[in-house]
């Protein structure tokens, strides 16, 4: 299933959004479009993993690749301020690879990035100081346009 990268131009927001089961070729190939489009990596950034939401086909050992590879896209970057990385998890499915990617990392130091997890939009926009119509339009999408979306076929055995 698809991973979505929107963006708000007013806001100068980003928003992930990552449904069903995700890939690590979708993973990549969304670091890939932001290595082709660095004004997106200097946003501030929203990733929802939606209800239902997976990440089982991809190993660990792989999202420590994708971070080191994020961490190279963002060495060569001037930032004035540190950005933030807000994630809302609603899927229990999911969990244990935002939790993952999130916790003992030093985002920081690698990627001028302040990762935190909220539970609700409301805690996330907060601290994205959103206004509380901000942080709505965050949840219908108003406002955030698709910059581009990344879907792969399921993996599947082969046939016997």
């Amino acid at each position: 299933m698809p991973v979505v990268l929107r963006h708000n131009e007013s806001l100068e927001l980003n928003l992930a959004e990552y449904l069903g089961s995700v890939t690590y070729e979708e993973l990549r190939d969304l670091a890939a479009f932001l290595a082709e489009n660095p004004s997106y990596l200097k946003r501030d950034c929203l990733s929802v993993v939606y209800s239902g939401c997976t990440f089982d086909t991809v190993d660990f050992s792989a999202l420590d690749t994708l971070f080191s590879g994020y961490a190279a896209l963002y060495a060569p970057i001037s930032f004035q301020i540190i950005r933030r990385s807000a994630w809302v998890c609603l899927s229990a499915a999911a969990q244990s690879y935002i939790d993952y990617w999130i916790i003992g990392r030093d985002a920081r130091g690698a990627m001028s990035t302040t990762l935190r997890h909220f539970t609700t939009y409301e805690e996330a926009g907060e601290w994205l100081v959103l206004s509380e119509a901000e942080t709505l339009s965050l949840q219908t999408r108003v406002g955030f346009e698709i910059v581009a979306r990344f879907e792969h076929a399921p993996h599947q055995a082969p046939a016997r």
